[in-house]
């Protein structure tokens, strides 16, 4: 239960990201991805604290080179995550957006189950999975016809 709730509360929290990130772009006069960097450089210097706090010890360069290329998508793909909400959060509002993203989530969820992309094991797609997605989608379009 404690768990759900910290998954709620991260939900929350990515809600509020687009709106943070935009509103520091324009009171920057920033090129969008100036709030993209801030807010990363932001993360890192809290995470390195986190780090040196918890005496937590780094992998060795050995086994950090010895990963697969795939690995460092992640943050790339954050980066691009960020970058996206700060343009589209002022212009969609964060409540379509995040319809848009949850679609989005569902729909690369299917394809990486169904092919066990990045060390997943196999899931084929299933009748259910494509009824959840099309209720987003039907959810993400009674979102945007709203007044």
């Amino acid at each position: 239960m404690l768990l759900a709730l910290a998954v709620i509360l991260g939900g929350c929290l990515v809600a509020a990201q687009g709106p943070i990130y935009a509103r520091m772009a324009a009171g920057l006069g920033a090129h969008p991805l100036v709030p993209v960097f801030l807010a990363f450089a932001s993360a890192a210097l809290v995470l390195g604290v986190c780090l040196l706090i918890g005496q937590i010890r780094l992998p060795e360069v050995k086994q950090v080179l010895a990963l697969p290329w795939w690995v460092w998508l992640g943050g790339l793909f954050g980066a691009c995550q960020v970058m996206i909400s700060t343009l589209a959060v002022p212009r969609l509002g964060v409540t379509l957006f995040l319809m848009l993203v949850i679609l989005g989530n569902m729909a690369g969820a299917v394809i990486l189950d169904h092919f066990g992309w990045f060390g997943l094991p196999r899931r084929p797609v299933s009748p259910n999975a494509i009824i959840g997605i099309a209720l987003v989608l039907a959810g993400a379009f009674v979102t945007a016809s709203r007044s």
